[in-house]
């Protein structure tokens, strides 16, 4: 990666407060906790946070040197004593985006970005190990999928990768765009458009429309992956005069899959179609949702002519991502955790994958609140209470203020008051289902981030 100051300096053009413009530095960090000698630190500021305040520990860790903002804190007879550098920027962030964007234009690689409402994690995923079949790959790695965490990504591309796939993430119109001025992919997945993230958003168009940043930013020499199912994704694409690769279960489409198998905790067995030619595949994932996710995959592989023989392995290796359906076995019983995030799609996408599931006892819907739904909080889960309804499961057990309501409205589409229970807290959940659950149910448990629906299940599996 950039590793001189020189080049430092006239990326972000930057002001050399404190050493000397030969100096050099290996990496870059933004956490003080994680910082190692030698590193270039960048005193970002957060809503919670400011880098600034770790100055002092970060001259005791001998970094290289600091890229500030506020020079006040900067305790310039410190960093000369240590031999320090220390550069000003007017805004950080956007130095750690210019730097980023810089570095990433030194390498030629196949460069793949990932947006959507949902799936982008696992589709990332499932993309990069379709890519490692043939090419060393660069992926984004956990949910580092903003504004930040896409710059760290590409300030990790060095010689030695040939191929990057980039997860784009956005709560507002313009994010995609910038994060793809910085990136610069060649090829483009949009997984999906429903509603979610409504706080700046405000209705779904407004979602679409940001999420088609994407596609947009692509070139000319560019290749959008396009699902075929999803009329939102399709419009995006009507306009589009680039190459475009489709895919989908439904509807006509370049890559398909047919004869789909479930093979419930092993995953889904299907025949994978690419133009005239055919391959089995077996996927170790749970959820129908997630075919899409690996034709999305295998349409990047096809765009890169990767053989059909190594896109079936890379589709075929296990890329779970923690609390993205995960099943664990706890005394006979089957818990599956989707508690990553929650919305009304991603809502019907689990109920299904329960409904799916081969189970010997009950099953057990445990769901927190959706939250940033803006206006549609309430009307969203009313909507979801009937639609659990529809599903027939044994249990609905609700905790949350907002989760209550879909309890409710369950209750008013026919389930029983000995089905749906609903709670203030986790706990109250833990207690019900510890008392309530036995050997050969399966409970799947789902919410938004910040519902922590995680704790339940953790919690449940505690010994008293």
């Amino acid at each position: 990666m950039v590793s001189d100051l020189k080049t430092l300096l006239d990326a972000v053009q930057g002001e050399l407060l404190v050493g000397e413009p030969s100096k050099k530095f290996q990496e870059v960090s933004i956490d003080s906790r994680t910082l190692q000698a030698g590193q270039l630190f960048f005193c970002i500021q957060g809503d919670r946070f400011d880098g600034h305040d770790f100055l002092a520990e970060a001259a005791e860790k001998k970094v290289a040197g600091v890229v500030v903002s506020d020079r006040t804190k900067l305790n310039k007879f410190l960093y000369e004593q240590a031999g320090l550098f220390a550069v000003a920027v007017p805004d950080t962030t956007q130095a750690l985006q210019e730097l980023a964007g810089y570095h990433r234009k030194q390498f030629q690689v196949h460069m793949i970005g990932v947006t959507g409402t949902n799936g982008k994690s696992t589709t990332k995923e499932i993309i990069a190990s379709v890519l490692k079949t043939r090419y060393p790959t660069l992926k984004t790695e956990g949910n580092l999928n903003n504004h930040i965490g896409l710059p760290l990504t590409l300030l990790k591309l060095n010689k030695s990768h040939k191929a990057a796939v980039v997860e784009m993430g956005m709560s507002a119109a313009g994010e995609i765009a910038r994060l793809a001025e910085i990136a610069l992919p060649r090829i483009g997945v949009i997984t999906n458009i429903s509603q979610a993230h409504m706080i700046e958003l405000k209705t779904v168009k407004d979602i679409q429309q940001a999420k088609g940043e994407l596609f947009k930013a692509l070139p000319q020499q560019g290749t959008a992956i396009v699902n075929a199912d999803d009329p939102l994704v399709c419009e995006l694409a009507e306009k589009l005069r680039i190459k475009k690769i489709t895919f989908g279960i439904e509807s006509k489409a370049d890559i398909t899959a047919t004869d789909i198998r479930s093979g419930s905790i092993s995953g889904f067995d299907f025949t994978l179609n690419i133009l005239n030619k055919k391959i089995a595949v077996h996927m170790p994932l749970l959820g129908r949702f997630n075919i899409y996710n690996a034709l999305a995959a295998a349409a990047v592989g096809h765009a890169l002519d990767i053989p059909l023989e190594q896109i079936k392995s890379g589709l075929g290796a296990r890329h779970k991502l923690p609390q993205r359906g995960d099943s664990i076995r706890y005394r006979n019983m089957a818990l599956l955790n989707d508690t990553y995030n929650a919305n009304p799609q991603s809502m019907r996408e689990a109920m299904q994958t329960l409904k799916e599931y081969t189970a010997d006892g009950r099953k057990f819907l445990v769901i927190g609140d959706m939250l940033e739904l803006g206006d549609l909080e309430r009307s969203a889960h009313q909507q979801l209470g009937g639609e659990v309804a529809r599903y027939k499961f044994d249990f609905l057990v609700t905790v949350g203020d907002l989760a209550r309501l879909a309890g409710e409205a369950a209750l008013k589409s026919g389930m029983s008051e000995n089905q749906v229970h609903v709670f203030d807290s986790h706990q109250a959940a833990v207690d019900f289902l510890k008392k309530n659950s036995r050997p050969g149910d399966c409970l799947l448990f789902k919410g938004s981030r910040g519902a922590h629906m995680e704790t339940v299940m953790e919690d449940l599996m505690k010994q008293d």
